[in-house]
């Protein structure tokens, strides 16, 4: 019989993840909106001209094979490369990237992804939204991916919040994913990952319609977010106590609801069960089977907690809009320099150290509706947007990472120089192109993300 699963396990699990800095990596994960180029509406999951469609000419020409769920395609894997393409529950596609030793790789990755995911839309006459959240389509225009913990979710996400069914299927995101060396380090890099969560995002702002219209925010998408489900997603007020450890985020995670309990490839629903109460009772589920806790469960259950900062064996930045290539670049590049030097991590740890919980959250709703002009303690947030930039610029300069034209990984930094600069999101920049040159008719913009 197999040892029971105790709550030193599940810490040990986060203690696993702790490497050693020279096999830090880089992570990214990147979501599209598809959409039919003849009608402007997103591309059904089925049919002559949809995803299938597109993953079966992505298995036919290139390097990626089947993932299956009941008989029916839901994603793509290319296991020698260590990547995966997969959906979102609203047909969102997503490469969810190799870890990458710099971001020179990062970047040669996702161009490659592009040029192959470019070569299949072409064909099928499909363009794609590089955005945060769908700029005129409703919640009954997107299709629904046939994953079971998708139609799971679906039955619960409107028993806590208003707009979760809006999360699963009208927003795409840009995550970046760190590792930590141990817990002292995790500690001090979450801390400064959810502290800066609101500025950093904020450069990446790009989601300013809803239902075709300006929603009166640079990121929609983010508001969508705050009515979702407060218990597992958001900012986390622990974070900030010195007490934060692993078994803080354990002890949380504990306490989140199951949505499922996945077995042999199938998902059980739960209902009413917290991790907690799993753990120590386990699960008996409506057909008589009885359930007992193990590590993949703990792994499954932490992929279901949605704060703007998420803890698995490394950690995810969560809080940015959707955009393009550069975009994804550039977020990669700025948490890489901020989180992988020391003296750039220990200058942002002094600068947030007296930001409080409130502070954060405040600054988040700010930020959203003012953009630059938002009021934050005694900062100009220009200058204070521009010291980070500096720091994570000195901590890409100080790995000394080269490209084949001899370049250092700071050049991924451009874009967001630039935009602090000018001080325009990429929300900015739309709002002006909606109302000046686009007369406020929203279908310009599937030209704008396709020319």
């Amino acid at each position: 019989m197999n040892k029971l699963l105790s709550e030193s396990d599940l810490i040990d699990y986060f203690i696993a993840g702790s490497k050693e800095k020279e096999n830090w990596t880089i992570g990214t994960e990147n979501e599209k909106f598809l959409f039919g180029k003849e009608n402007f509406l997103p591309v059904p999951y089925d049919g002559s001209k949809s995803i299938v469609e597109i993953f079966r000419i992505l298995i036919s020409e290139f390097s990626w094979k089947p993932i299956l769920e009941e008989e029916k395609i839901i994603g793509l894997t290319d296991i020698a490369n260590d990547k995966n393409i997969t959906l979102e529950p609203g047909g969102q596609i997503e490469l969810s990237g190799a870890k990458c030793s710099n971001l020179h790789q990062t970047f040669d990755e996702i161009q490659n992804y592009n040029k192959q995911l470019e070569f299949a839309c072409k064909k099928l006459d499909i363009g794609a939204l590089e955005i945060g959240f769908c700029p005129d389509w409703r919640l009954s225009d997107m299709p629904r991916v046939p994953k079971k913990r998708y139609t799971i979710m679906r039955k619960y996400m409107p028993s806590v919040g208003k707009n979760g069914l809006d999360m699963m299927h009208r927003t795409a995101t840009t995550q970046v994913n760190l590792d930590y060396s141990s817990e002292i380090d995790m500690k001090k890099k979450f801390k400064v990952s959810m502290a800066l969560q609101p500025l950093i995002s904020m450069m990446f702002y790009n989601s300013p319609f809803n239902e075709g219209s300006l929603s009166g925010l640079f990121s929609y998408r983010s508001k969508v977010w705050k009515y979702t489900d407060p218990t597992r997603a958001g900012y986390l007020s622990f974070v900030f106590d010195k007490s934060f450890n692993f078994d803080t985020y354990t002890q949380y995670a504990l306490d989140i609801p199951m949505y499922f309990i996945l077995r042999e490839g199938k998902y059980e629903q739960t209902k009413n069960l917290t991790f907690r109460n799993f753990l120590l009772n386990g699960y008996k589920s409506n057909s008589g089977k009885r359930y007992i806790a193990d590590i993949q469960d703990w792994e499954l259950h932490l992929s279901t907690l949605f704060p703007q900062v998420r803890l698995k064996k490394f950690i995810e930045m969560r809080g940015a809009d959707s955009g393009n290539q550069n975009l994804i670049m550039s977020l990669a590049a700025i948490w890489t320099g901020l989180l992988y030097s020391q003296v750039s991590l220990d200058a942002c740890h002094d600068i947030i150290s007296k930001w409080t919980f409130e502070d954060i959250v405040q600054l988040d709703i700010s930020l959203n509706s003012e953009g630059f002009e938002a009021k934050f303690k005694n900062y100009k947030l220009s200058e204070l947007l521009s010291e980070l930039l500096d720091l994570s610029k000195h901590g890409l300069k100080d790995r000394n990472r080269k490209d084949s034209k001899n370049q250092l990984e700071d050049i991924y930094l451009e874009e967001l120089f630039e935009i602090v600069k000018n001080q325009k999101t990429p929300a900015h920049n739309l709002i002006e192109q909606y109302s000046r040159l686009w007369s406020k008719d929203i279908l310009n913009i599937y030209s704008h993300f396709n020319s």
